[in-house]
């Protein structure tokens, strides 16, 4: 499901710190009538889709500022585009129209359009995600497929065999042992709607739903965990033709909600799972028919986390779980009917709404959860001026900081884009006039160190400095600037400020070596196989660096004249210099 809501533009950052400050804060860009989705990948960079104030007919997609749109070339005109998903070697998977692929969506892998050449014309397609080998999973329908849905990998249909004819399959979930969660419906089922689950690695498939359902069957996949169990929802003769929450064949929601009548009847909607932690939505047919949230441990027991909390007259929507932690919303008379945002995990259920704002009106929305119990969501209220704005909560502290407030001075309203397992955060705010939107990525403002081995040295290297450069990585220019000393062992550690940073790195002989954006972010380990020889320090190995050893031969030292720090200057120094000569640094 696509969602429009604001955007950017320009190509600027600012970073802002202080003392007890629980993130920095980087802004990546402005100027933007609107904003998409965003996707923020594993090691922090940050890909989103927004329209440019001007050019306001076209949803690009952005990596990491304005500078860098991905699609506006490949598109042609009147461009929507939405990222999908990321892996380290394939790269970005994501989904666009316009008039190069006349008016129709198309996925792609980077710049190369995947879909329109498998399923041909009259197509409709979707992304989905990376297998973890980095194979592109898509699903659509067009003339070279008979018009009817299947699921690809590449080029692969994996649901044409298995369905027959009349097919419409959806992918719903892929875990890292590569095996496919996806429902179903086709001439072979009979026109049942099932849940199968495919191992990629052989191209087995198991119909996981039609024994457990019986006849005149429809169900829904929802999610797998790592050990390949699937939490899917579905009715069937065998369960009365109520809906009902299955952990692989077990039906885990008919003994909690209860039995139903056709008046009442029970109604229970799988969400996602963790471990064996399966979260879930129900309403009972014995009840008032409230829909309530529900944690089920399998081989323990269910917990309706939202009856108490939320009181009568409730309603509540599960958002996610992270290993026992549960991110969920709702409202009721115990909420003043006010829409709240909780956590809760095994010892307790905490109102992330009412422990930030108190009391009054108020209206929250969960975004992601982390095991910790640490979550992200944004709240409305008159604290906010009432524009919703952009929470960090961290449960060890049971408190939410205002990061819109801590980025930008302000209460404006704000956007969650995408999150990831580091709690990095891309997300979009609106400007001081209130008429455009910025892009920022945040992240938590703890120790950081980057650490790692030097290698070329000889001796005793601890005479050696070290000069960190951490590099804007919009503009290019230096932010900070941290030196340490090599230790003896030729390694090196220095706390530098966490964030989205290139890196200039040299010692005081060596030339400079450059690496792309990256995160720095806790404990960071990076290797240097520096080039010695830039004795005077102006990143390249030439006839000054040669006549300083020259004029320094057979002195003992600790200069950058003794290129190799084994506290002489000799020929083993003049050699280094002479087999580096014409080089120039990064």
């Amino acid at each position: 499901m696509k969602n429009l809501s604001g955007v950017i533009g320009l190509t600027v950052v600012l970073f802002a710190f202080g003392h007890g400050q629980a993130f920095i804060h980087q802004k990546l860009a402005s100027g933007f009538s609107d904003v998409g989705t965003g996707l923020l990948t594993p090691d922090g960079i940050p890909y989103w889709s927004g329209v440019r104030t001007s050019s306001p007919n076209n949803l690009d997609i952005f990596r990491l500022s304005t500078a860098n749109n991905l699609t506006s070339a490949l598109l042609g005109n009147n461009r929507t585009a939405y990222p999908v998903d990321f892996h380290l070697t394939s790269g970005l998977l994501w989904e666009g129209s316009g008039t190069a692929t006349g008016g129709v969506f198309d996925v792609f892998v980077n710049n190369t359009n995947i879909s329109a050449s498998v399923v041909g014309a009259n197509r409709f397609v979707s992304a989905f995600r990376f297998t973890p080998d980095g194979q592109p999973l898509w699903y659509g329908s067009g003339n070279n497929n008979g018009n009817q849905a299947d699921i690809f990998r590449g080029s692969t249909n994996l649901t044409s065999s298995v369905l027959g004819t009349g097919r419409d399959a959806v992918p719903a979930a892929i875990n890292a042992n590569n095996f496919l969660l996806w429902d179903g419906t086709g001439s072979t089922n009979t026109g049942n709607r099932d849940v199968f689950r495919t191992n990629l690695t052989n191209n087995t498939t198991s119909n996981l739903s039609q024994a457990p359902l019986g006849t005149s069957r429809f169900a829904i996949a929802t999610a797998l965990n790592a050990n390949n169990d699937a939490v899917w929802y579905g009715s069937g003769s065998s369960n009365g033709q109520y809906n009902d929450v299955f952990f692989n064949s077990t039906n885990i929601s008919l003994s909690v909600v209860g039995g139903g009548n056709p008046s009442n009847a029970r109604d229970a909607i799988g969400f996602d799972v963790s471990g064996n932690n399966v979260l879930w939505q129900g309403r009972s047919g014995g009840s008032p028919s409230f829909y309530d949230t529900y944690a089920t441990t399998i081989g323990g027991g269910t917990q309706n986390l939202s009856s108490s909390a939320l009181g009568t007259g409730r309603d509540s929507l599960p958002v996610g779980i992270n290993g026992s932690a549960i991110l969920w919303e709702g409202i009721g008379g115990n909420t003043s009917n006010n829409y709240d945002v909780f956590v809760s995990t095994p010892s307790a259920t905490r109102n992330l709404s009412t422990n930030r704002f108190s009391s009054g009106a108020r209206e929250s929305q969960g975004n992601a959860t982390y095991s910790s119990g640490n979550a992200f969501w944004l709240g409305k209220h008159s604290t906010t001026s009432n524009f919703p704005n952009l929470f960090h909560y961290q449960w060890s502290a049971n408190q939410s900081t205002n990061l819109t407030q801590e980025a930008v001075g302000a209460t404006r309203e704000s956007l969650f884009l995408a999150s990831n397992s580091a709690e990095q955060v891309l997300w979009a705010v609106r400007n001081s006039a209130g008429t455009e939107w910025e892009i920022y990525l945040s992240t938590p403002n703890t120790l950081t160190t980057l650490q790692g081995t030097v290698t070329g040295f000889a001796g005793n290297p601890s005479s050696v400095q070290l000069i960190v450069q951490l590099i804007n990585p919009i503009t290019g220019a230096v932010a900070h600037t941290h030196t340490t000393n090599l230790t003896s062992a030729s390694t090196y550690s220095v706390s530098v400020t966490p964030g989205l940073w290139r890196l200039r790195i040299r010692a005081d002989r060596s030339l400079v070596r450059a690496f792309d954006e990256r995160r720095l972010l806790g404990t960071v380990t990076l290797n240097l196989n520096l080039v010695l020889g830039d004795v005077n320090g102006d990143n390249v190995v030439d006839d000054a660096d040669l006549l300083e050893i020259l004029f320094a031969f057979g002195s003992t030292t600790t200069a950058p004249a003794d290129v190799n720090a084994d506290g002489v200057v000799d020929d083993a120094d003049l050699l280094i210099v002479l087999f580096a000569f014409g080089s120039t640094g990064e």
